[in-house]
């Protein structure tokens, strides 16, 4: 018989060498994905009511403006926040703001509210106010920094006495200014007195 024949499978250093860097890239390969899995995981809304003044903006954004418009119109939040709805009150994520009615002043198109993207927020805001009934947009913001509150609104047109279902459309952007995060519509009534 042929020496070559018993031998069977013989391996090599360099085979060993090679399993190893495989099996390494694949253990490198899995963190990275994993890791991005789960910073992208735990996006939910808490909720407050905002009702307070405003200061104007004295610092910069907290990324550099790359890519949005900041509503000249932010001001840091000064006022207190209302408690949670029962449902989010153990959310973690984006803190979205709850406005069950909010007054304004009749028959002019300057009025007083607080649209509020809550501090420590992951992202900016941007308000859109629609009119349920017309499906007419009467306020849209540019984009609000977190810790941030636009309490001088111009509606589209003023409002007669009376009240009006509305919906809080909340778009949401990434601190990077570019990644889109979930937002979120927010029903109120609008009471024009």
């Amino acid at each position: 018989m042929n020496d070559n024949q018993n031998n069977g499978i013989v391996i090599q250093k360099k085979h060993i060498i090679i399993a190893v860097l495989l099996i390494l890239l694949l253990l490198v390969g899995g963190i990275v994905i994993g890791v991005k899995m789960f910073s992208k995981e735990g996006q939910t809304n808490n909720s407050a009511i905002a009702v307070a003044e405003t200061e104007p903006a004295t610092e910069a954004p907290t990324a550099p403006n790359i890519g949005i418009d900041i509503d000249p119109n932010a001001g840091k939040y000064t006022g207190e926040e209302a408690p949670k709805r029962d449902e989010e009150k153990e959310a973690a994520g984006i803190k979205i703001p709850g406005y069950p009615s909010i007054t304004i002043a009749k028959d002019t198109e300057n009025v007083r509210m607080a649209l509020q993207n809550p501090e420590d927020n992951p992202c900016y805001f941007k308000f859109q106010i629609v009119l349920k009934d017309t499906g007419e947009t009467i306020f849209e913001s540019k984009y609000v920094p977190p810790g941030d509150a636009i309490t001088d609104v111009t509606l589209a047109h003023p409002l007669a006495e009376g009240e009006y279902n509305a919906t809080i459309m909340i778009t949401t952007i990434a601190l990077d200014q570019q990644t889109p995060l979930n937002g979120a519509n927010v029903e109120t009534v609008l009471i024009a007195k």
